[in-house]
């Protein structure tokens, strides 16, 4: 009996196993190679992008930095000058709400105010009214700043009125008119 071995093919046998293995080693490498990979761009990417906002953080921070020693160069100090010139301011002020209130409370039927005028001291009013068939217009003027001469929410600033003018101004046959301007000081 004679046996035969056929060592040829049991070498490319060895052969196909090795390239197989071979490409199967190359195939993981080549796939970790590439998670490798997009694990690096990831991690650039992030780090980018945490640098980039590190460095709008730093300029908003920077930012806010130069507006604190701005306003800490600039506190005002108050001195005894702006106490005296804020008081000042308080006790000139007029609240007229209740005076123009007054003024059209007392005001006659037919009488209309037209303009009013104040400079800080003296309050100029001007006006005119109907002229009644009685022809009173002078006493029901003169009734009208008494009345409000007397009130307590005119007076309290205005301390004196006066009449400044009253004129006659007839406009046709059917209305006469009389014009007036009254005068009130501190």
């Amino acid at each position: 009996m004679k046996y035969t071995i056929n060592l040829v093919r049991q070498l490319r046998r060895e052969e196909l196993k090795a390239i197989e293995l071979k490409n199967r080693i190359f195939t993981i490498g080549l796939s970790c190679g590439a998670v490798l990979g997009i694990a690096v761009l990831i991690m650039v990417f992030q780090t980018l992008a945490m640098q980039t906002k590190l460095s709008y953080e730093r300029q908003k921070l920077a930012r806010v930095e130069m507006e604190y020693s701005k306003y800490k160069k600039t506190r005002m100090e108050v001195n005894k000058a702006d106490i005296e010139r804020l008081d000042s301011l308080q006790a000139d002020r007029v609240f007229w709400t209740k005076k123009v209130a007054a003024m059209a409370y007392y005001l006659p039927d037919n009488f209309w105010i037209t303009k009013f005028i104040f400079d800080g001291r003296v309050y100029r009013v001007s006006g005119f009214g109907y002229i009644s068939p009685k022809q009173e217009q002078l006493i029901t003027l003169d009734d009208y700043l008494n009345k409000l001469r007397a009130d307590s929410t005119y007076k309290d600033v205005f301390k004196s009125t006066f009449f400044n003018a009253v004129a006659r101004a007839d406009e046709d046959k059917f209305h006469d008119r009389v014009s007036f301007e009254y005068s009130s000081t501190r």
